[in-house]
């Protein structure tokens, strides 16, 4: 009994869901790829010294992270054991709501920001790209 291929016969051709999206530099030259989902990248290593934030057009992101860490030593040098562990507690919990909130949007504020210097999306008019603009609010 078969019935998963007539399942699948029945609902006709469906189109693959865009996997990533393509940028093109101002100039010419080699193009972007930009992932489409979680950015696990700047997940894991914003809060190092918010380099990936630097490195992926994010300039405000990456100085929110350094400004992050100095108050953490900051605040580690000055404040007493008990009010230190505190702070640390809620600077911890900050780290965690901004990383996550950067694993969920990182590439949509990436390709935001490559747009916003010059670079145009590749192939705008293939169905998967309109599908990626469109969730991503990115205009052409």
């Amino acid at each position: 009994m078969k019935l998963g291929r007539k399942k699948r016969q029945h609902r006709g051709p469906s189109e693959a869901p865009a996997a990533r999206i393509g940028l093109k530099p101002p100039g010419g030259g080699k193009l972007k790829w930009i992932r489409v989902g979680f950015a696990w990248d700047l997940f894991v290593l914003s809060p190092l010294l918010g380099i990936p934030l630097f490195l992926r057009k994010l300039p405000q992101w990456g100085a929110a992270m350094l400004a992050l860490l100095l108050v953490w030593f900051v605040l580690g040098t000055f404040l007493g054991e008990q009010a230190k562990n505190f702070a640390g507690l809620i600077l911890a919990a900050i780290f965690i709501l901004i990383d996550l909130f950067l694993g969920l949007y990182g590439n949509r504020l990436t390709a935001r920001a490559y747009l916003r210097h010059g670079w145009t999306i590749d192939h705008p008019d293939y169905a998967a790209t309109r599908k990626v603009m469109k969730r991503w609010k990115l205009e052409a």
